[in-house]
């Protein structure tokens, strides 16, 4: 019973001298604040709820369109191709969109999960290249690929690092002069393996350079993949991860952004070859 009434008074004590100190206010903007973030908390659950469900609708369309340019429903004139031509990058432009922006929301809640397996990296870079390689074509751009290896077995998410890649390579596609040669670099110095993406265009300044994998960063929007502020911010979250390392650099006119990744236990293999659009 004593013991009972112990702590009892020793709990009044804390309250007079801990709780005491603060007003009702302060208690009041405690649970507010609390309160507004259940709210944000509620409104980011909904956005990435809608944003989660634009996909399969976009994605059917992007899936008929091209059974239509394939001739599956019969042949297409010149100009009924040009246009469904058109629709199914305005389709791509905008899965890209919700995919970057999905993609951030778990990255930010910590709900990305990387899904771990050995890959062939040099292997995914091929298959980038043939799809990108058409939209270099258009700009009489030249994409030329120098691997230092035959081949490199990569540790890590196959999905996340050929979004990477393929953000950076499509970046300097659209941001690189006409003209001009994008060049590619896959390498693997001991263990280390090492990718990068230089082109010819707009030199950025030391400023830029500075906050360019800044999410939402409306000052360089323009070198961003869909026009989010979100394809540079992804990237370096995506290869921090991996316990990487991304960068960007850009003087005297030639903009190189790459990553490093890190792993002692593969042994490189001296092979050069180039692909050529």
């Amino acid at each position: 019973m004593y013991c009972v009434i112990l702590v009892l008074l020793f709990c009044m004590l804390i309250q007079h001298k801990v709780i005491g100190k603060y007003k009702p206010e302060h208690f009041f903007s405690v649970n507010q604040y609390f309160f507004k973030r259940l709210i944000n908390k509620n409104k980011e659950s909904y956005f990435a709820t809608l944003i989660h469900d634009l996909k399969t609708p976009i994605y059917a369309q992007i899936r008929t369109l091209k059974m239509l340019l394939s001739g599956s429903f019969g042949t297409l004139s010149e100009e009924q191709t040009l246009i469904i031509k058109e629709i199914l990058n305005s389709e791509v432009y905008m899965a890209d969109i919700v995919s970057n922006i999905l993609t951030a929301y778990k990255c930010d809640c910590a709900e990305l999960k990387l899904v771990w397996k050995t890959f062939d990296i040099s292997s995914e870079l091929n298959t980038i290249y043939e799809s990108l390689k058409i939209l270099a074509e258009e700009k009489h751009q030249i994409l030329q690929i120098n691997y230092r290896c035959s081949s490199l077995m990569t540790y890590g998410d196959k999905l996340q690092l050929t979004r990477v890649m393929t953000n950076l390579i499509s970046n300097a596609i659209k941001y690189g002069y006409p003209n001009t040669t994008i060049t590619i670099d896959l390498t693997n110095i001991n263990g280390n393996i090492t990718f990068c993406v230089k082109d010819f265009g707009e030199e950025i300044s030391k400023d830029k350079l500075d906050k360019i994998f800044d999410k939402f960063n409306g000052g360089l929007t323009h070198y961003n993949s869909a026009s989010t502020g979100l394809g540079l911010y992804l990237s370096k979250k995506i290869i921090q991860m991996h316990g990487g390392q991304i960068y960007a650099k850009s003087e005297n006119g030639v903009n190189e952004f790459g990553f490093h990744l890190h792993y002692k236990n593969l042994q490189p293999v001296e092979k050069n070859f180039e692909l050529t659009t």
